[in-house]
């Protein structure tokens, strides 16, 4: 016997909590069915046994990102300042800057002003996008400039740093659009003033936890496999037989996850089906070495660092407050990340121990702590940190990303017009198709 509700909501992240949130307050009765054992979709704390937070996915707040903020503030949940020692450095031209190229920065202004003529609500609608949509960001850096290495460097920070990919597979308009929803690129780039400037006591998880705890009927281990359409609603089944009758269905967890795992019957029409089709997902890989002491401090650095080579593009200092442990977290993505994935977890650390020697000296050889997540294998993820529209993609399908089918609704950050890609975008985009479910007639069945 199927369970009845008004709203069924497959996954529990920060875009399936914030629309249950909004849809109980407004009195309708939800579920929300999550695959994991866990909330927080694409963001997860690991605690050594010393108590040391690990933030193994999404981990900070920055300016503007007003709702993210509300939600720590409501529930109690206390962030800190991202730990800014030092000077960061900038390596290219075989040689350490304290400052990206000149050129770099000339190139960040251009973006920032083409970024500018971007139409978020109706992309399709944006001047030039018809070519700036059909050439890659690659191939335009090196139309602008004639240094090989400045062109791939501003690609690995803003390609690399910003959608986990390779410079040569988004298109320009692809990035475009994400530094407008995202205020420009310093605004995403940097740390005091920018995205990466505050960090949550327990990782963002904690807010989710206690969102799903306010929220109330999160249903976890709940793989969703088909979504049906019958006389009374919609009947989602899950893989272990739970069936659950509704007139509503909001689907709030990666476009790939969603073309991977729920068949439709009917299917979706083309024009959506072909939109979840040409979001594809980041591919990035998160490390951390835990070490005694933050020693990079000792010499003035912040562990901020950008690289225009090898496989790391860039660390930080991911140190807590008031704690003596010295955390570096540092990045692969792209390619590299897909080809690490092909050696063994004690290969990828030899390799990447030695880029921190290079990068840091013999005191990093050592870490105590040796921590891997590899988002490219999360099943329920399939990469990180969100999905980007393939060359071509935002022609033809910009337009539908946040359409629904009739009573199946779609959030989640990918669709975001604000702060797209971060956990702001997915709350704001639950809250948006809750709305669009409450301003319907006669959706509640129970």
């Amino acid at each position: 016997m199927e369970k009845r509700y008004d709203v069924v909501i497959i996954g529990a992240g920060f875009a399936g909590l914030a629309a249950g949130l909004s849809l109980k307050k407004n009195g309708f009765k939800t579920v929300i069915l999550e695959a994991r054992n866990r909330v927080g979709g694409r963001t997860e704390t690991k605690w050594l046994e010393d108590g040391t937070q690990i933030d193994l996915g999404g981990q900070w707040l920055g300016p503007t990102q007003d709702r993210m903020y509300e939600l720590a503030a409501q529930y109690d949940v206390p962030t800190f300042p991202s730990q800014l020692f030092g000077k960061g450095q900038y390596h290219y031209l075989d040689d350490v800057h304290d400052q990206e190229p000149e050129e770099m920065l000339e190139l960040f202004e251009v973006i920032d002003e083409l970024a500018d003529q971007v139409n978020l609500d109706y992309p399709h609608k944006s001047p030039n996008i018809a070519n700036q949509d059909r050439m890659t960001l690659a191939s335009w850096l090196n139309l602008q400039t004639k240094d090989e290495e400045v062109a791939g460097f501003v690609g690995r920070m803003l390609a690399g740093g910003l959608l986990a990919s390779d410079a040569g597979e988004v298109s320009l308009f692809q990035m475009l659009y994400y530094i407008k929803a995202g205020n420009g690129v310093q605004s995403l780039l940097g740390a005091k003033g920018g995205a990466q400037q505050d960090r949550i006591v327990g990782g963002p998880q904690a807010i989710a936890e206690k969102m799903a705890d306010d929220y109330g009927s999160v249903f976890f281990e709940q793989i969703v496999k088909g979504v049906s359409k019958n006389e009374e609603g919609y009947l989602v089944e899950t893989r272990v037989g739970e069936l659950y009758l509704t007139t509503q269905v909001l689907i709030a967890v990666p476009p790939t996850v969603v073309n991977s795992k729920i068949t439709f019957t009917p299917e979706l029409p083309v024009w959506k089906k072909k939109t979840l089709q040409s979001i594809l997902p980041g591919s990035a890989s998160k490390y951390h070495a835990v070490y005694e002491q933050p020693f990079w401090r000792e010499s003035g650095l912040s562990g901020q660092r950008n690289m225009s080579e090898g496989l790391i593009i860039e660390s930080l200092d991911n140190s807590l407050v008031d704690q003596k442990k010295g955390i570096l977290t540092f990045f692969v993505y792209g390619i590299d990340s897909i080809q690490l994935s092909k050696l063994s977890e004690e290969e990828q650390k030899a390799r990447l121990i030695e880029e921190l020697v290079k990068l840091y000296g013999e005191q990093a050889r050592n870490p105590e702590h040796f921590i891997t997540q590899d988002w490219n294998e999360e099943p329920f993820t399939n990469g990180c940190f969100s999905g980007h529209f393939t060359p071509g993609g935002f022609i033809k399908y910009g337009e539908f990303l946040q359409s629904n089918v009739e009573g199946i609704h779609f959030a989640g950050t990918e669709t975001a017009t604000i702060w797209n890609g971060y956990f702001e975008g997915a709350v704001r985009s639950g809250e948006r198709e809750a709305q669009k479910i409450m301003m319907k007639k006669e959706v509640k069945l129970v």
